[in-house]
């Protein structure tokens, strides 16, 4: 039987050609955190899907923003070739997300709830508008996007799954999702700087010059995993966080600064989406 590599490439990376890679991991996330803490994932659900198809609908735009940014390219991405041959079906799923999040919106009916996500959506859109405007000729001193980034995926997944109130356990969780987030865009950066340093000097991370990147954040991730092991009852957020982070650094050291590759974000996401199912389908086998 000749098993055709190509197409189970595709069939992999699909999920990231749609941008539906970040979602999942940002629902799968907000689904841990709120079995962790007790909460009531039925009543919940609203809150879950409106994440998922809020946060769908940023990373569509950011896709088709892109398409048109490179359309001139001569060398780009699997994932931008994509957006830009097939644009007109991220549109529509950019409407489709739309519409389905303004329903659960409309279905939360939580005005606290509310209030806050569209803070943390105002937030999320001045980033974008402000990493879209700045010049791509200068060296960053501080990984302000993927700072950016990581703060607001914590913040989401702890808004949505319902713990917000000050305490050491939700502290610990609140700052282990942000440096496991940060030390994934971090690897993401690191793979995307060694493809535009080959292929395309105008895109913002080719100017980077680190020799590996950071790996202080998942670290950081990988204690607060282990510090919620130790209290009972947060074993699938600890277990999560602790393989995310151990595979993350596998994945930054195999990473080839002389083989740029297209597939670094594919991979990076697919690492922080596996943990959570795998935990949950052996705790219900066994």
């Amino acid at each position: 039987m000749v098993v055709n590599l190509r197409w189970i490439q595709i069939a992999f990376f699909f999920p990231s050609l749609l941008c539906l890679d970040v979602p999942f991991v940002t629902l799968s996330w907000a689904l841990a955190v709120a079995l962790d803490s007790r909460s009531d994932v039925e009543t919940a659900l609203p809150k879950l899907l409106l994440l998922f198809f809020g946060v769908w609908a940023v990373y569509l735009i950011d896709r088709i923003l892109d398409s048109y940014r490179l359309r001139k390219a001569t060398v780009i991405t699997d994932r931008h070739r994509f957006a830009i041959r097939f644009r007109w079906l991220l549109w529509t799923l950019l409407a489709f997300s739309a519409a389905l999040a303004l329903l659960q919106l409309y279905l939360v009916r939580d005005a606290l709830y509310v209030l806050s996500g569209v803070l943390l959506a105002i937030v999320t859109t001045t980033y974008f508008l402000a990493f879209r405007v700045r010049s791509n000729t200068s060296t960053r001193k501080l990984p302000s996007k993927e700072l950016t980034v990581a703060i607001c995926f914590a913040a989401g997944v702890m808004l949505t799954s319902g713990t917000l109130s000050l305490s050491w356990l939700n502290s610990v969780i609140a700052l282990g999702l942000a440096s496991i987030a940060l030390f994934n865009c971090l690897v993401i950066s690191y793979g995307e700087a060694d493809f535009d340093r080959s292929h395309d000097m105008k895109a913002y991370y080719a100017r980077q010059p680190q020799a590996r990147p950071p790996t202080t954040s998942g670290w950081i991730g990988g204690i607060c995993g282990c510090a919620l092991l130790l209290k009972d009852g947060t074993y699938i957020l600890g277990s999560s966080m602790i393989i995310a982070s151990m595979a993350l650094f596998c994945f930054s050291r195999s990473i080839d600064r002389d083989k740029p590759s297209q597939v670094t974000q594919a991979v990076a996401d697919s690492i922080l989406l596996i943990p959570i199912p795998l935990i949950l389908m052996m705790e219900y086998l066994f």
